[in-house]
């Protein structure tokens, strides 16, 4: 790292203040070297919506070019951003509903497409499963309770007329610490930021049912937006990041065991949301799921 910004930002410090995520201290300024991992088309946008930010005084932190005026920095076959430390956060409690902002330039970055995409990554992973059906026992015996999971949650958004309905700044996934990070934002419904803390909440920080109830009780949503958030809670984006994870060799197959083995608590999760948003709205029964009361 310290040879990429050297060279292309001109920043001189030494590797060992660097610490493994890419964070360290220049001029009494805290940077972050942060490896860029999704399209290299959205990039520009990415960084138009923090400029955006920055001059409507959202607090976010700040994307620095290289010395070459470009966004992202390519270098022993990844690509990297440099971002300027503003704000640190670390209780990702806190979610933010920022509606977006009519521009354009931004359209590549929204994601409000559920049904579309959720659809392409189930066909992608049953079209996997036929050339890795012997190599992993775990995903073999599980995935089919996870996709048929993500059906429900297709078949329901597909139920909802979203015409007009408002698009916010989110991120792609909610995880300690990101709030503020520019590169990490999309556009999508208000509840995706909430939802997807939520989930991680749960899996990852042993977030008990009672205390995800309080989290819910003090949003106030409009109607779709609580039909959003059940829908949104009930795809299982915990386990196909997961499993992303596992199939490109990243982690070991038997961190999804992690996951697998709070199934039965997640069902009741999602019971007990259904009944929560039912005292607040009306909302269509999942009978497998929302069979008998809680």
């Amino acid at each position: 790292m310290k040879n990429i910004l050297d060279y292309y930002y001109q920043i001189i410090v030494d590797d060992k203040d660097i610490d493994n995520k890419g964070y360290f201290s220049y001029n009494s300024h805290h940077f972050c070297l942060y490896e860029y991992k999704r399209n290299i088309s959205e990039s520009e946008a990415l960084a138009s919506l923090n400029q955006i930010m920055i001059s409507n005084n959202v607090s976010i932190n700040k994307i620095i070019n290289n010395i070459f005026n470009q966004v992202i920095t390519f270098h022993n076959n990844k690509y990297y951003v440099l971002i300027l430390v503003l704000y640190q956060f670390t209780d990702n409690g806190n979610i933010r509903f920022i509606e977006t902002y009519n521009n354009p330039k931004l359209t590549i970055l929204k994601r409000n497409e559920w049904s579309r995409l959720w659809s392409i990554k189930i066909d992608y992973i049953e079209y996997q499963l036929m050339h890795i059906k012997n190599k992993y026992p775990i995903i073999n015996n599980s995935v089919n309770y996870y996709i048929g999971l993500a059906e429900n949650a297709i078949a329901y958004f597909n139920m909802l007329n979203l015409s007009n309905i408002p698009l916010y700044l989110a991120h792609r996934r909610i995880t300690k610490g990101n709030i503020y990070n520019p590169v990490e934002l999309v556009i999508d419904y208000k509840v995706r930021d909430l939802a997807e803390y939520i989930k991680w909440e749960f899996f990852y920080n042993n977030k008990m049912i009672i205390e995800i109830e309080n989290i819910i009780n003090k949003v106030s949503l409009d109607s779709i937006d609580y039909l959003l958030l059940y829908i949104r809670l009930l795809y299982p984006s915990y386990y196909f990041d997961l499993y992303d994870q596992v199939i490109n060799n990243n982690v070991s197959e038997d961190k999804l065991n992690s996951i697998i083995k709070l199934s039965s608590l997640y069902e009741k999760l999602l019971n007990r949301v259904y009944f929560i948003i039912k005292n607040k709205t009306n909302i269509i029964s999942i009978p497998w799921l929302n069979s008998h009361s809680v």
